[in-house]
């Protein structure tokens, strides 16, 4: 449990639909238990996915399944693609550990195609975790820059862990966005915003909430605030590194074998 501080009029989530609950939506779909909204703001597209549990494996194939197939819409696969896949926040923070941890298991491939040595059916990949800026003295937008200088590629997948202002939706929802992110917004420590206007590629982020404040919750006007996150949450964030893992990897890579979980 971490102790910020902020200004009561900074309250802050990262999901739209908490920001905007009556922004306009441009599809709802339900698929069991398992709830797929998508919005549009200022011609972005925003895909909300609710859901109740992963804890067991048939819910955990269900999801799996609705967010490779709500990914795709947003990655659209080209021949010629070359991914850049980063894993924003902080590996040694459980609830920042998002990112990372799913770094960890997306298949880089870029190596193989400069080798000449790919097979058919796998996209140019490549990935990194750039750290937090309390570790490394440098922001994000800084090092996604200059790898994109150096590797060029078409678009980029970015992974991040959210605050939300709900405790019902803590790691129970998935934001998927053409907008871009800005990191640490949700406690107000803003960081350079990463999205096409800032690097000029696409990009697709990512984004699952691990976290809240309470005074989100009691409304506290107090200048502090306490930032809290689900008493599972080692076991629940394994889950979703590799949910968001494997459906990455499942629309980069066609011939992909995913990883049992």
């Amino acid at each position: 449990m971490h102790r910020v501080k902020i200004d009561d009029n900074l309250i802050r989530t990262d999901l739209l639909l908490e920001k905007n609950p009556k922004i306009k939506e441009v599809e709802r779909k339900e698929y069991k238990d398992i709830k797929v909204v998508t919005s549009k703001s200022n011609n972005n597209l925003y895909t909300t996915i609710f859901f109740n549990d992963i804890t067991d494996t048939t819910s955990y194939y269900n999801l799996e399944k609705v967010l490779v197939e709500e990914l795709s819409k947003y990655i659209k696969l080209k021949k010629d693609d070359r991914f850049l896949v980063v894993g924003l926040g902080n590996a040694k923070s459980t609830p920042d550990s998002l990112g990372p941890l799913t770094i960890d298991k997306v298949l880089p491939t870029k190596y193989l195609f400069d080798l000449g040595d790919v097979e058919e059916g796998y996209s140019n990949v490549s990935i990194y975790k750039p750290d937090v800026i309390g570790n490394t003295g440098i922001e994000s937008i800084t090092i996604i820059k200059s790898i994109i200088k150096e590797i060029n590629p078409t678009k980029v997948i970015i992974i991040d862990s959210l605050k939300a202002s709900n405790i019902d939706r803590l790691t129970k929802t998935i934001q998927i966005t053409n907008s871009g992110i800005n990191p640490g917004s949700g406690i107000n420590n803003n960081r350079g915003e990463i999205s096409k206007k800032t690097i000029n590629r696409e990009v697709i982020a990512i984004g699952i909430p691990t976290v809240v404040d309470i005074k989100s919750l009691i409304k506290d006007n107090s200048n502090e605030c306490f930032i809290v996150t689900p008493t599972n949450i080692d076991f629940v964030i394994e889950r979703l590194s590799m949910l968001i893992s494997n459906s990455v990897n499942i629309n980069l890579h066609k011939n992909y074998n995913r990883q049992i979980n």
